[in-house]
């Protein structure tokens, strides 16, 4: 750029030189060095303001190519994330942002050197300088581009990794829910327990009880039907309302060890309570017998 204005330089001067040179008065001579020295002066303003265009256009490219750099940056910054295990979904959608502001950049400068190619064409390329740097600049951007490729590939591998690590993750993940949902259901049916209430010939109707007041067979002790009781949970099970009923009144059947258990006559109604759930409901089922 320098070497140019130089040389404009150099050729204002002699055309002044030349001038002063001159007899003012010579007639003839002096109009064709007035009319040489305005064609010079025109051809030195239409010459500055394409070297103003070409350094703008220049200037314009550079700029591009810096912003390019700083998206590559986050690129890789976010490609040593996803090797480091430390990626999250945003960080997906910032490097297909930076991938698509890169493209549309490298676009724009396929544009920019284009024309600056065109118009060096259009000079002549009579400016060794000029056209070096423009060929410095179309030899930075078909790097750059390159370089774009070789993220995308670098970035797609990587996503490859990252998607296998994840379905990994989530494959072990829904093996742990299937076992914890499995431990819970395992530790909710061991803590079930059942129990019925109500007169004897009403349990016995219901198979319940059999005639001498004892379980019959059923599904965990050979078979009852579990859909005649009331189902419970011995952890947080503390207590049973019988009704309006006497304590005295009140059978259970099996017996239970006497001290796990009481019952409390409140008003008019009686409650169970369980003082000892572990030794209480060694047998699971209970039918509570009311007279």
């Amino acid at each position: 750029m320098n070497t140019i204005r130089v040389s404009l330089s150099v050729a204002v001067m002699s055309a002044m030189f030349a001038f002063s040179a001159c007899d003012m008065n010579s007639g003839e001579g002096y109009e064709k060095l007035q009319q040489e020295n305005t064609d010079l002066k025109a051809k030195i303003q239409k010459d500055s303001a394409y070297l103003v265009q070409m350094n703008s256009d220049m200037q314009e490219l550079y700029a591009n190519l810096d912003s390019m750099r700083a998206r590559e940056e986050r690129i890789r910054q976010a490609a040593s994330q996803m090797q480091g295990g430390k990626f999250s979904g945003e960080g997906g959608l910032n490097i297909d942002n930076a991938f698509k502001e890169m493209e549309r950049f490298n676009a724009e400068n396929q544009q920019k050197i284009a024309n600056l190619q065109a118009k060096l064409k259009a000079s002549g390329n009579k400016n060794a300088a000029l056209t070096q740097m423009v060929d410095e600049l179309k030899k930075q951007i078909e790097d750059k581009e390159r370089q774009i490729v070789d993220l995308q590939s670098t970035i797609a591998a990587l996503q490859g990794e990252l998607d296998q690590v994840k379905q990994n993750l989530a494959t072990t993940t829904a093996e742990k829910e299937v076992e914890t949902t499995k431990r819970v259901e395992t530790e909710n049916t061991l803590n079930s327990v059942f129990y019925a209430i109500g007169k004897r010939k009403e349990l016995e109707g219901r198979g319940i009880i059999s005639s001498k007041g004892l379980f019959k067979k059923n599904k965990d002790l050979n078979g009852s039907d579990e859909s005649q009781f009331t189902k419970g949970d011995l952890r947080n099970m503390t207590e049973i309302e019988i009704g309006d009923y006497k304590a005295k009144r009140v059978e259970l059947v099996e017996p239970r060890d006497a001290s796990s258990y009481e019952l409390v006559e409140n008003g008019s109604t009686t409650v169970l309570k369980i003082k000892n759930p572990a030794s209480f409901w060694r047998n699971r089922y209970l039918a509570i017998v009311v007279k």
